[in-house]
């Protein structure tokens, strides 16, 4: 007689949750014959996963040996804490793919989040290996996209404390408190993540100044500027489908920015520059922008609200909204709708192929926001990123709905920052009741758009007292006829801020108001300054204001003038000159300019009329990073005025920003825009080739490299190709990890068995990198399927397990040479740092 035996599962009638059930009856078709679910009915939401995440596999025996309560919630925390390095040894002991393995174990040695700053860290393993996954990923893919995912983790963050950093102009509007933005990671991405501590030639020797001293690669002046870039970050809302379920916080997915948490004001780079050269300025973009080859719009859906910019959230449910719908006739139209068989077919992102010519109501306006394709469908227009100016001549008054209300401030006339406010004409001697007329409600436009706006309708801008609509969401920001002067206070180390100065009294939004203290570091022609000592600049009929608590206060004005009469002789010149950058004419301005290429430069000139060289003439090259710009014959430079309009000899550059001192034009997209172009600093700055391979070659065995071999690897990071053996690694682009290991462990330097006898060459072998040697040579197998490796408290025993750094400086430092003939020899040993009696005992054992 046959017998078959089955596992209890229960009894007839009983309800059985499916993840309760048997491994082997965990199948797709019980599954699918149940139609088992989580038990839950109703509507939901889709949750996206972590990148590179795939689905659990529910009968697979390769589990966890957890143990929960009825709640799920773990009982013990002992196994939840070696979850993560279980997971690391496992792939370390039997995947295939060795060499990115080890790749991504030395940039998680450089790219440190240490144990101890994490909170909660033994009950979480999802967040490590979420972070680690970064670097497995992009192992042989570019060093600017590492750079780029550690900067928005949220665990980096936590690890390096500016989570919730908030600009000093913020907690100084809301709180009435002098705080500055945290400092730490903005120090250690540079000391430890790019540039390093002091500048190195490409084959990473140290270079010395005229005193044979090392020159610093930044000073303290640059984490200052830098941390106020490292403003904004947080956590995004938490999602259903992480291992943190009782946590309210995300700390899985990229952080987001908050507009108003963020700096505002310009920031130096380290390369005698700001962060935003070489940038277009918003100021200069053609008419239509929105309509032109290249330009992005971001599908919203549903929601009227766009992401990247600000509207009021009332927006979204009110009715009476006055939105943007696109015509159907519209270019534009046709690019956003896509139709198919009588159907749009919404893409998530469209990228303009073509410039389009305006259609209706686009002829009229100067910007758009949000329009609606077709009935509840909208997408959201992303401006390219450009910069300020926030020193420029003609500025108006702008002001909210009321002239009573607070923050009021001062407008460039050639931007569309605010809307248009129209009194009747005559004007009343009395209370002033301004109207509007626009196309949509959240518009914006140039300040003589708004003029003709008023004309249009008889009337005239003024500065009214209010204005004659009922919903206040529906008003921004408006301009006024009223004159506005910028005026700069100067603290006693030539430090800026920014006073706002209007016709009328009016209450100044905090950041500009005449008591700030929102300094920033600008660059002094000559490198003098205003300043008490020197009576704060002797002008011609007067002088600038001395203030009573020290420096002083100016007026300015800004020239703008060419830089070069002629084509510039070397391409050196024309990226040490021009700072401000420009569209390309071939795209935004045709047949407006004349093109002449200097092949001997490599220079491109584009120039209006009969080759004269102005501020409208445009540069465009290629430097020796690959990247290619675009750069306006212009310097801009901020001079001081004297109290009766004179020129007192002292000027400095006018430093561009991406964030708007416009309370609402304060725009996360702009904020991530800083933000690139902050990590752009980073990554090209000429230390981090040499900085980088002198890690990665220390990493794979060699501690102390020979020059010729650090450039060969900081060649091949900044060519992006390496050619060995009759083969070539790598894509060619800058920062290509792919060329760069392979120019590490490629390298004869590596390879030769000569260099064996030379007892300064290699290195000592990593004690982690000991044992899963011996267990791969060994062919280590388990004994039992269902269990995991656990290598027991490695850290505490040898000094090293994966995820287990005790600071962000790594397990040892690249710098640490033991006592003895190793220091008197100047040569370096990183992994003696570990060699202690302890754990030495522990590793033999």
């Amino acid at each position: 007689m046959n017998v078959a035996h089955f596992k209890y599962v229960g009894r007839f009638g009983d309800t059985i949750r499916f993840r309760d059930l048997p491994n082997e009856l965990k199948q797709e078709a019980v599954s699918e014959y149940y139609s088992a679910g989580d038990g839950q009915s109703g509507s939901g939401v889709v949750v996206c996963g972590s990148p590179g995440e795939i689905s659990n596999n529910p009968y697979n025996d390769n589990t966890f040996s957890v143990s929960v309560d009825e709640d799920w919630d773990v009982e013990s925390s002992t196994w939840m804490e070696t979850q993560k390095n279980s997971v690391w040894t496992m792939i370390a002991v039997t995947s295939l793919d060795q060499l990115r393995q080890r790749m991504a174990f030395a940039l998680s040695q450089i790219l440190v989040v240490a144990i101890s700053a994490i909170e909660s860290r033994d009950r979480n393993t999802e967040i490590f290996l979420q972070y680690y996954d970064i670097f497995v990923q992009n192992a042989f893919g570019n060093y600017r996209d590492v750079l780029k995912q550690i900067s928005y983790s949220p665990l980096m963050a936590e690890n390096l404390s500016f989570l919730k950093s908030k600009s000093h102009a913020y907690i100084m509007d809301k709180y009435s408190q002098n705080s500055f933005a945290d400092e730490n990671f903005a120090r250690e991405i540079m000391q430890l993540f790019s540039t390093g501590l002091y500048l190195l030639n490409l084959d990473g020797t140290v270079k010395l100044d005229g005193n044979g001293n090392p020159i610093s690669a930044y000073t303290n002046a640059h984490i200052l500027s830098f941390a106020r870039g490292w403003t904004g970050f947080d956590r995004q809302r938490k999602r259903g489908n992480t291992e943190e379920r009782k946590s309210s916080e995300n700390r899985i997915d990229p952080m987001k920015i908050w507009a108003d948490w963020r700096d505002r004001f310009p920031k130096i780079d380290m390369q005698s520059g700001f962060i935003g050269d070489r940038y277009p300025l918003c100021e200069d973009f053609p008419d239509k922008m929105f309509l032109q080859k290249g330009s992005i719009f971001r599908l919203l859906g549903s929601s009227s609200l766009p992401e990247l910019i600000e509207d009021s959230a009332e927006f979204d449910n009110d009715q009476t909204i006055k939105r943007f719908t696109l015509d159907t006739a519209s270019g534009l139209y046709n690019d956003l709708c896509r139709e198919e068989a009588g159907k749009c077919q919404f893409a998530a992102e469209v990228v303009l192929e073509n410039t389009h010519d305006c259609h209706g109501q686009e002829c009229y306006v100067d910007s758009l926001r949000v329009v609606e394709v077709v009935p509840g469908i909208y997408y959201e227009y992303v401006r390219p990123p450009c910069v300020e100016l926030p020193f420029f001549n003609n500025a108006r008054k702008l002001s909210k709905k009321k002239r009573t209300w607070s923050g009021a401030v001062c407008g460039n006339p050639r931007l569309p920052t605010a809307s248009e406010a129209c009194c009747p004409l005559p004007l009343a001697l009395g209370t002033k009741y301004a109207q509007r007329n626009q196309i949509y409600d959240g518009e914006r436009m140039t300040y003589a758009t708004a003029e003709q706006r008023c004309i249009s309708t008889d009337g005239t801008l003024c500065d009214y007292d209010d204005i004659d609509i009922s919903e206040s969401h529906k008003t921004g920001y408006h301009w006024t006829p009223d004159p506005c002067k910028i005026r700069v206070k100067i603290n006693l180390d030539g430090y800026v801020a920014i006073v706002y100065e209007m016709q009328t009294p009016a209450d100044k939004v905090s950041w500009v108001d005449d008591d700030n203290k929102n300094f920033f570091e600008v660059i002094w022609n000559g490198g003098t300054f205003p300043n008490p000592s020197n009576n704060c600049g002797e002008g011609i009929e007067g002088k600038c204001e001395v203030l009573q608590e020290g420096g002083c206060l100016c007026q300015t004005s800004v020239l703008g003038e060419a830089v070069f009469d002629s084509m510039p002789a070397a391409k050196d010149d024309v990226l040490s000159m021009l700072s401000i950058g420009a569209l390309d004419p071939n795209v935004h301005a045709i047949n407006e300019y004349t093109k002449k290429f200097s092949a001997e430069t490599g220079i491109t000139a584009y120039y209006r009329g009969n080759e004269i060289y102005d501020t409208n003439t445009i540069f465009e090259l290629t430097d020796d990073f690959g990247r290619h710009f675009f750069l306006k014959n212009i310097r801009s430079t901020v001079e001081m005025k004297d109290l009766f309009g004179k020129n007192v000899d002292y000027s400095f550059r006018n430093p561009p920003n991406f964030m708007s001192l416009i309370p609402i034009e304060a725009t996360v997209r702009d904020a991530q825009y800083e933000t690139e172009a902050i990590l752009d600093e980073y990554f090209y700055h000429p230390n981090t080739a040499p900085f980088l391979c002198i890690r990665f070659i220390q990493r794979f065995g060699v501690s102390n490299p020979a020059p010729r071999y650090v450039k060969s690897c900081a060649t091949a990071f900044h060519e992006g190709i390496y050619h060995a053996g009759g083969r070539s690694f790598g894509t060619g682009q800058y920062g290509c990890l792919k060329a760069t290991v392979a120019s590490v462990v490629l390298d004869r330097e590596a390879r030769s068995v000569v260099l064996d006898a030379d007892p300064s060459q290699g290195s000592l072998r990593e004690p982690l990198l000991k044992i899963i040697s011996v267990m791969r040579n060994m062919e280590f197998q388990r004994e039992d399927d269902s269990k995991q490796v656990l290598l027991w408290r490695l850290e505490d025993r040898i000094g090293q397990m994966a995820h287990e750094f005790a600071s962000v400086f790594s397990f040892f430092l690249p710098e640490y040479t033991p006592d003895g003939v190793l220091t008197t020899a100047s040569l370096v040993s990183p992994e003696a740092q570990l060699l202690d009696m302890p754990k030495t005992v522990s590793l033999l054992n």
